[in-house]
This record gives structure tokens, sequence and C-alpha cells, in this order.
């Protein structure tokens, strides 16, 4: 009589491996102790806004900046400390990218 030994190529048994049987392609996910680790979850954040917003200044220069905050004046304001210094920029238009 003869013996055929197989051996997995990741090292795991076939009824371990549940990751790799639907998806052969990917490695699996080492797990301490063959157990699986559940990351905490973190609290919802706060609503954002995200805005393109165009400024110009006295003398005539625009300038197209990308801003984010929890408020539109804070955005505004964001994208506003992304302009070229040396002159006043103020905002002419804004479009919201993200957020309510």
């Amino acid at each position: 009589m003869s013996v055929i030994e197989t051996n997995c190529v990741n090292g795991l048994a076939d009824d371990v491996d549940e990751y790799t049987a639907d998806h052969p392609g990917r490695p699996p996910f080492p797990a301490p102790n063959g157990k699986l680790v559940r990351l905490p979850v973190a609290p919802a954040l706060r609503e954002q806004r995200i805005l393109a917003v165009e400024f110009r200044s006295p003398d005539g220069r625009h300038w197209h900046s990308i801003g984010g905050g929890t408020t539109v004046a804070a955005a505004i304001e964001w994208a506003r400390e992304c302009c070229p210094d040396g002159t006043t920029w103020d905002a002419v238009s804004w479009e919201d990218l993200y957020g309510k």
C-alpha cells in the first residue's frame, strides 16, 4: 500500500481557510490563534462640507481652492488659507463637492 501526502500551499487546512475558498487568488488573513479579531468601531463623524471656492483679489486676480469644514463658512475659510499670500482674497462663488 502506498500513501500520498498532500499539503495546502498556505499551510492551513481546507476547512479553516474559508477566506481563500471564496477568493482563490487572494492570500488568507492572518489571525492570532486562528480566531477572528474584531476591531473597535469609531463613532460617526460630524457632518462635513467640502467646497470648490473661487476667490478674487482687489487687483483682479482669480484663485480656485478647495476647503472643508463642518459649515460652509468654515470650508470657505480653510480654502482661503490655501490662497497665495500678499493680498486679500474675497470668495465670489463656491460649489458643493461633498456634504449637504
